[in-house]
């Protein structure tokens, strides 16, 4: 009896998604899938930029030479969060921004992109320690920032997709 209330529940809670038209993004020939294997990347020369590409190759597959090109800008800054009594600083937040064009492959020397858009978030750590540790902290920090964009420029790229041919 249970059991049945539960499916019963599942399925209610199912009908509305079906009737607005949804469909699922990561299915069978959907818009996440369309662009996996085609799409090569352009990102700066940092240790941001570096693994900004990693993330993206993990999300949307790695290729050389794909269907579309996708050049990626980051700007990233330090800011001072947490000043303590002595004057240390002990924390540091790290904002981010990363700004995209989504270009056709065979129109490169276009002006405008297929799609583009910029994406902002942060990340932050903590100086408290030795030398060595809030070295670590900070590159940490640089990483998981340079993660947190590439997902969201792959959240932009998915919406997009709908629109590309």
């Amino acid at each position: 009896m249970w059991w049945s209330r539960r499916h019963l529940l599942t399925l209610l809670t199912g009908l509305p998604l079906a009737a607005c038209g949804f469909t699922p993004v990561h299915g069978p020939g959907a818009a996440a899938t369309a662009l996996r294997g085609r799409v090569a990347y352009r990102a700066p020369d940092t240790p941001e930029g570096f693994r900004l590409r990693a993330r993206l190759e993990d999300r949307l597959g790695r290729v050389e030479r794909g269907d579309y090109l996708l050049r990626v800008d980051v700007e990233t800054e330090e800011v001072a969060l947490v000043i303590s009594s002595d004057q240390d600083i002990n924390r540091y937040n790290l904002p981010g921004r990363a700004s995209w064009a989504l270009y056709a492959a065979y129109d490169l020397q276009a002006e405008t992109p297929r799609a583009s858009g910029e994406v902002r978030t942060f990340t932050a750590y903590s100086a408290f320690g030795s030398t060595v540790a809030t070295q670590e902290a900070q590159d940490d920090a640089r990483d998981r920032l340079a993660v947190a964009l590439a997902d969201l420029i792959v959240t932009d790229l998915i919406f997009a997709a709908q629109d590309l041919p």
